[in-house]
Formats: structure tokens, sequence, C-alpha cells
């Protein structure tokens, strides 16, 4: 970006600006040529921007208006963000030594002073728990060193202070540097916050990836790239993936710093609306907690799939990799947890613009809050949660519990009772052993032979390994509802709940009757993988918990359940409508035979008896001959 002239002692960048035309959407490439000036003087050197006019309406612009519109070209800011974090991050730069906490800290309470004294004294409290309590040791300041300053840089946080939060003053000297060595700075602190949030979901794991420890590169790594009996796969995708060049992690801690992120979010938007945080913050083994290591054993099984496939080996290795690169991150996220990375983009969203809810165009990391009690969810910081949070967007906010095993009992009438004219998303839960598994689709439920629903589904196992099954075509053949009562048997079909293979054998099956219930491990509507885990020798399984639960948020939740309620407001009409009868159409229904009843038998006996004078307009209808003679 900056060329230097080596004819002069000038100092040019060169910047290309793209639009495109409001009109015709045709891209526009604007480009300017900013000189930087050596002065001789004391004063700062002259900035003149070429190409474009650097003043609006013949007034000249101020330091903070030009810092502004260098800023706006190469930033995916707005104007009003750019001034609000352009003040911040000034107020950041004249901390003295005494002020300084931490890089997390001083930005949280940098932002919200702009607004006043006592939010900024109440945001410095929130965002010291939140590094002392959540956060892992030292990310923020971590992520300052390595994202936000130019290479040649030195931070001004100690790495080894107090909690790793401690602060030991400003190691840039501001009152030294020149004009391009401050717009070079300023450049580097915006596009660093700028790829943690604003430039998309791969550039957001890179700076999760950068903050995490580096590892060494695995012996079994080099060892594949001098081994006889492989072969590498050509690469056509333009990526550099030499090995020399890859990042090795530990996808445990790469892991547990996205949760810990995601808990934060939490903990700020619960003191937005005043709800308790406490409920927020991690057990301190929660690292070690079978979820979460079952989300790091599913990034492990990505890598050791995705170097299978780059190695082709004469003996496939069982081994699952140890460290995880850049590129094994980026297809488990994809695959996987597609809302993982905006765990960080929805925090710095909440640090940087306090009070400001996230527009609705953006994707945030809403972490699922449960308000019943639950067999698998024990409380709101649950790893579990994060994990469902993770796979989809529509799995993040509050949870509608329908039913549960737990209190309702397992009975198919009151599950079927429960999804059916639900009109929203559902995630259905089942535990089976050491096996948690299930599935969750995001179209209505009803009864019906046929198979339904849209490709907006997916089955997954959560433990003992963590992985999810979405679908391989754009077929509709996704879901199925089927009772015994809808037919009485003669359809000849499985009845229950299930969700892909065929009408005869769904891949994951619920029967009516809970006993025979099966999870295949491969169909053609989803792809192949297992649903149980290795302990199981056949498809089959027993239920030991089962859960469904309305998701998507708290407006799709009562959006769903008034559908719901109005359905069986219509079914229970219908059955009062059918138990209301005209009495006199009735009577005659019987007289007539067309109901059958014994109430008129007695006409068809007597008739052909010498003693007896049936008159059907005679309304006393039957006499005997002494009767009617004396009458």
């Amino acid at each position: 970006r900056h060329l230097y002239s080596p004819l002069s002692s000038h100092r040019e960048a060169l910047v290309v600006s793209c639009c495109s035309c409001c009109c015709c959407g045709r891209n526009i490439q604007t480009k300017q040529a900013i000189v930087y000036k050596p002065s001789t003087s004391s004063q700062p050197p002259t900035l003149t921007i070429m190409g474009n006019t650097s003043s609006a309406g013949g007034k000249t612009l101020t330091p903070e208006q030009k810092d502004i519109k260098y800023l706006g070209d190469r930033v995916p800011f707005g104007d009003a963000e750019l001034i609000h974090v352009y003040r911040a991050y000034q107020t950041l730069r004249t901390r003295s030594k005494d002020e300084s906490v931490s890089f997390i800290t001083d930005m949280g309470v940098a932002t919200a002073s702009l607004s006043s004294i006592e939010e900024a004294e109440e945001r410095l409290m929130l965002f010291q728990a939140i590094e002392h309590k959540i956060l892992p040791p030292n990310f923020g300041n971590t992520l300052y060193k390595k994202c936000l300053l130019r290479k040649q840089d030195r931070s001004g946080y100690d790495e080894h202070g107090d909690n790793g939060n401690a602060a030991v003053g400003q190691s840039i000297d501001i009152s030294t540097e020149d004009e391009y060595t401050r717009l070079a700075r300023l450049e580097a602190f915006f596009d660093g916050l700028a790829k943690c949030g604003r430039r998309g979901n791969k550039a957001s794991l890179e700076i999760l990836i950068a903050c995490c420890k580096l590892q060494e590169k695995p012996p079994s790594a080099a060892a594949a790239t001098n081994d006889n009996d492989t072969y590498m796969m050509p690469n056509y995708s333009g990526s550099s993936s030499s090995s020399k060049d890859q990042t090795y992690v530990d996808p445990a801690e790469f892991v547990d710093m996205g949760y810990r992120i995601g808990l934060a979010t939490a903990f700020l938007k619960a003191a937005a609306e005043d709800d308790d945080m406490s409920l927020f913050i991690p057990s301190p083994d929660a690292s070690q907690s079978p979820e979460l290591k079952a989300f790091a054993m599913s990034l492990r099984q990505c890598a050791t799939k995705r170097n299978q496939r780059m190695v082709r080996s004469v003996t496939p290795s069982t081994d699952l990799v140890e460290f995880v690169t850049n590129e094994d991150i980026m297809e488990w996220a994809e695959a996987t947890a597609p809302m993982f990375a905006a765990t960080l983009s929805t925090f710095f969203y909440s640090l940087l613009f306090p009070g400001r809810p996230a527009p609705p165009s953006r994707s945030s990391f809403d972490y699922p809050q449960i308000p019943s009690e639950s067999t698998f969810f024990l409380k709101a910081s649950s790893p579990l949660l994060f994990s469902f949070g993770c796979m989809s967007v529509s799995l993040g906010g509050e949870f509608y519990r329908l039913y549960t095993s737990a209190a309702d009992g397992l009975s198919f009438n009151r599950l079927q009772n429960s999804l059916l004219g639900y009109g929203g998303p559902t995630l259905i839960i089942i535990q089976s052993g050491d096996s948690v598994f299930g599935a969750y689709t995001a179209s209505p439920w009803k009864e019906s032979k046929d198979y339904y629903g849209n490709s907006d589904c997916f089955l997954y196992q959560m433990l003992p390994l963590t992985a999810v099954y979405r679908p391989t075509n754009s077929n509709t053949k996704f879901m199925y509802c089927n009772s015994h009562a809808r037919s009485k048997g003669y359809d000849q079909q499985a009845h229950g709940i299930g969700f892909g293979g065929t009408t005869d054998q769904p891949r994951l099956f619920i029967a009516e009757t809970f006993d025979d219930c099966c999870a295949s491990n491969r169909d053609l509507m989803f792809e192949t993988g297992r649903l149980l885990s290795d302990k199981f020798d056949t498809d089959h399984f027993e239920i030991d918990n089962l859960e469904v639960w309305g998701v998507g948020g708290t407006d799709v939740v009562q959006d769903a359940l008034g559908a719901r309620d109005r359905q069986r407001d219509i079914r229970a009409a219908n059955i009062r409508k059918a138990r209301k009868v005209d009495k006199a159409a009735f009577l005659d229904d019987l007289r007539s035979g067309l109901i059958e009843s014994k109430a008129f038998a007695h006409r068809q006996q007597i008739r052909g008896r010498d003693d007896a004078c049936v008159d059907p307009d005679d309304p006393q209808n039957y006499l005997h001959p002494g009767e009617k003679q004396s009458l």
C-alpha cells in the first residue's frame, strides 16, 4: 500500500477505494495519492490529499475529520461508528501509566466515558469481572499486541502482571512520532478492530487463532511430507498449503476461548437488561467438561479427515491429530460451528458500542437461555448450550420447553400433542446410555404419511463426540410424523417420528411405542456419520431421556406458540360442533333406522298380530282393540 519514491525524500501512499454506483451497481474505483512532506522545523509534516478534495464546502478539515476521512476509505465502519471509536482510541492513547488497567477494560471504559462518567465507572467494574472471572488470562492484552499493533511496535501492557492484566505504561511515545507513523498506527489499530467482526468469519477466526498459544509442528506432520508411501494432493484452491507456513494450535484451548468469549457476551447482555449476571460465570473446571472435550474432539476429527484427503497413505491413520491448523479450523467452523466466529464479533460490538443493539443484518451470537428445568442443561452456563448455539443462528436466544420425558413421561400422545401445530423451529434431544444426539428442524410439524420439510435441518451427535450431519441434497424428505391412529395401521408404514431414510425405515426414528427406536449411520438425505457411540453394537437404542425445545429466540417462540394455540382452538371448536345435533333430525334418523337402535324395534315385532292396531297417522299409534272400542 505504501510506496517510497527513491528520487525524493517524500513518502507517498497510493490509496484505492472501491464503491458501487447506486443506480446501476457498477463498481467504481477512485485513486488518491497521499504525500507526506518532511518538515525541517519543529512543526509536524504536512499532509496533502491528491485526487479527492480535502475540504468540504471550502472549509478546512479539522485533524479529526482528516483522520475519519482517511479511515473511511479503509475500514468497514460507518461515519458515526468511526467517530465514536476514534475518540475512544484517542482517549486510550493519552492514558497515563497509573490509569491503565488492561486493553479490554481500558477500551470498555473509554467507549462508555463518551456518554457519562457514571456509565464509565459501571463498565470498569463489569470488564474487570469479565477479565478475572470469564475470559482466558491475558486474552485482551494478547489480542491488542498481536492484532492491533504494528509488528515493530511494543505493547504497553505487561504480559506477566497480576492475573495477566496489569499494565506498565505506554511503550509508544506519541510525542515523538511523525505524521506517517501516527497514521500507520491508526490504520493498524482500526484494521485489527475490523478483523474482529467486520471482515467476515474467516478474519475473526484468524484473530482467535492468533490469541492462542502457538504449538510446534507435530512430528507426524513432518514425517508425512517425507513418507514414500504417501501422495500429496495438488492444491487447486490458490491458497498456500505448505506445511512450513502452517500455524498449529491446541483445539481444546481454541474451543475453550470461544466458549468463554460467548459467556462474556451473555454477561454483558444480562448487565444491560438488569438480569442475573452471575449465571454466566463458568465453573473452575469448565474447561475439562465432557461437552467442551467433545467439541474439541470434533475439531481434531475434522483435521484428521482433512489430512487423510490431502495425504493419501497406504495405511490410513486411525489416531486423531493433536494440534490443528488454520485451514482445519476454517473447514470445521463452516461444517460444524458456523456461529463460532460470531462470538468474537458480538463481544467486540458490545465493547465498542455499549447500549446500541446490533443491526438485524449482522448475525450475532446469542448465548442460548433456558427458563425451565432440564435434564441436559443443568445451569445457564452449560457448555452444551454453547455447542448448540454455535451450530445454527436459530439455536441462539431463549429456548422454550415443549416436552420432557422427566415430567411428561414417555407418552407419544403428549409428545405429538406438543409438536403438532407448533409453527417454529424445534430441537429434539435424546439420551441413550453415554450418547446424546437428536435432530433440529425449522419446519412446522404436521401429521402425514409422507415426508416433508426443508433443508434448514440437520442431525447431530453431542456426546461422546460432537458431529453435525447436514442435508446432502435439495430433496424434501427430511422429517416424518405418522401415528397409528391416523391410518389404523393399514398403511404398512413406520408409526412414530422420523428423520431421513424411508417411510419403512427412517434413519433416526422414535417409535410410537418407544420400544423399537433406531439411529443408523447413513441414508440418502443427510451426511454419513454415527449418531450412537461405539459402545452400541446395533442401530437400536432405548430412550433414557427425551426433551423437545422450541428455539429461535423469544419472538419466534411466541409466534410459534400462538400458531399452536390457534390450531388447538380450531380442533376444539370442531369437536364441540360435532357434539351438537338437531334433536328432531336425530329422532327421524332413529325412526327411519338410519341409526341402529332398539327404541322402535317393537313396531316390527307386533306387525301382523291380530290383537294389535298400528296406525302411523294416529298420535297414540299403538292401541289394543279393547282400548280402541272404548274411544
